[in-house]
């Protein structure tokens, strides 16, 4: 395959991710392969220091095996004490910048971090940090070249440096995704969303569906119309932009498709709307894929309420740990993803789940997401808040216990958190700030 070859379908992988229709352990293995570095980890997060980082999404590929345990390693053991965060944060916009560069000298002998870390194999490689939305910051950090001498080649460069657009527009619309539960939706589904203005174009960039909201923002020109059929911006010089950005999305056949973002201001003081779109690979299980040929997805930053974890346990009924594992699985966290973050086993999760859904009267997970997400910004006043007994049993729990193993290192109904704290076993330890944010949201894909 040639390194064009490799290109377009990274592309295509990328903008398959970015819709959650595949993980970003597949383009990130073919990313390594056509640059020839031993992996890649992606930190997407935000905050520029660690007293106020949140990080929303976290995932390092060797070769093209996704390496949980080196994540979780690292962000329980080094993380908190690593030198180079505070510098990669700071980087300029799209900046290849070796890792060497974010460590003095006398740091490189003394620091657990650079020395003794997982991450050891990226001594000699890159860091560059992009600009997200709203605020948020994208850490793409390549392990060592594998090239001959491990040093990085001018080829391996420009095309590190050509893919940077498409991994910031992979992380714009994931979140955008994620923040609404609808990573892996169908088409058809998408339309249903309440939360988003979606909007479907076929080949020719023509308005093919939209939902309500969408149809709402353009029947009162809030920057963005319908023009006989197709989308347009009210300001001249955007609509520009927009349209360079739909031709990209949708071009000739035999033409690479690319994916793109922007801002569209508004007529009044309201924030600018965020604009995504993503070529719509075909989908041989979704009857519109066959029209649709691209997906635009228009985020307000002024109407993203946070979930709040009282609120979610008293209107479900549910207990402390309960409520904040049911925001994990909302915010796109799987099984496995949580129990690596919260250091239980994937049994204990799946425990903790079924009792969620035997509370709730539900029996599938999307349900829940469901539920859970139609609570966004409603006010906690009015509803009863729970309360965990003294010795450590979950109000609710009836003194049950999850199904631990004693293996693992941890006493009998205790386990011992990052620092030495001892957290009794019936409950999910609580998310340090480096892995769920200073306001207590987890994670998010």
């Amino acid at each position: 395959m040639s390194r064009q070859d490799q290109f377009e379908r990274i592309l295509e992988t990328l903008h398959e991710a970015a819709l959650g229709d595949v993980a970003w352990t597949v383009p990130a293995g073919m990313i390594n392969d056509a640059i020839r570095t031993l992996g890649t980890s992606l930190v997407i997060g935000q905050g520029r220091s660690r007293a106020d980082s949140e990080i929303l999404f976290a995932e390092s590929c060797y070769g093209s095996e996704r390496r949980t345990d080196q994540d979780e390693r690292y962000f329980r053991a080094y993380y908190h004490r690593d030198e180079r965060v505070p510098r990669a944060l700071s980087l300029p916009d799209g900046e290849l910048t070796p890792t060497g560069h974010l460590y003095t000298d006398r740091e490189k002998r003394t620091s657990p971090a650079y020395n003794r870390a997982s991450w050891r194999t990226k001594k000699n490689g890159l860091h560059v940090r992009l600009d997200g939305t709203g605020g948020a910051h994208i850490l793409w950090i390549l392990a060592d070249s594998i090239e001959r001498g491990g040093g990085w080649s001018s080829i391996q460069t420009e095309m590190i440096e050509s893919l940077l657009p498409h991994v910031r527009h992979f992380a714009r619309v994931r979140g955008v995704l994620a923040d609404i539960g609808a990573l892996g939706s169908s088409l058809e589904d998408l339309l249903d969303s309440g939360r988003l203005s979606v909007i479907q174009l076929d080949r020719r960039t023509r308005i093919v569906a939209l939902n309500d909201r969408a149809r709402d923002l353009l029947r009162e020109d809030g920057g963005l119309s319908d023009l006989g059929g197709f989308l347009n911006a009210s300001i001249p010089g955007e609509n520009d932009a927009l349209q360079r950005l739909l031709a990209s999305a949708l071009p000739p056949h035999g033409v690479p498709a690319s994916a793109g973002s922007m801002t569209i201001g508004r007529p009044d003081a309201r924030a600018r709307l965020v604009v995504n779109i993503t070529p719509v690979a075909e989908r041989e299980w979704d009857l519109r894929a066959q029209r649709v040929a691209a997906l635009v997805l228009i985020a307000d930053p002024a109407s993203r309420p946070r979930l709040d974890a009282g609120l979610v346990a008293a209107a479900l009924n549910l207990s402390p740990t309960e409520s904040r594992l049911a925001i994990m699985v909302a915010s796109g966290r799987t099984v496995r993803d949580i129990a690596a973050m919260t250091g239980r086993t994937e049994g204990t999760v799946r425990w903790h789940l079924k009792k969620i859904f035997r509370k709730t009267g539900i029996s599938r997970q999307t349900e829940l997401v469901r539920r859970v997400l139609s609570l966004e910004g409603l006010p906690a006043a009015g509803f009863p808040q729970r309360s965990t007994s003294r010795r450590g049993v979950i109000a609710g729990n009836g003194g049950e216990s999850p199904p631990e193993s004693h293996g693992e290192g941890r006493q009998p109904g205790r386990s011992a958190e990052p620092g030495g704290r001892v957290q009794e076993r019936g409950s999910l330890p609580s998310l340090p700030p480096y892995l769920g944010g200073i306001d207590g949201r987890p994670m998010r894909y």
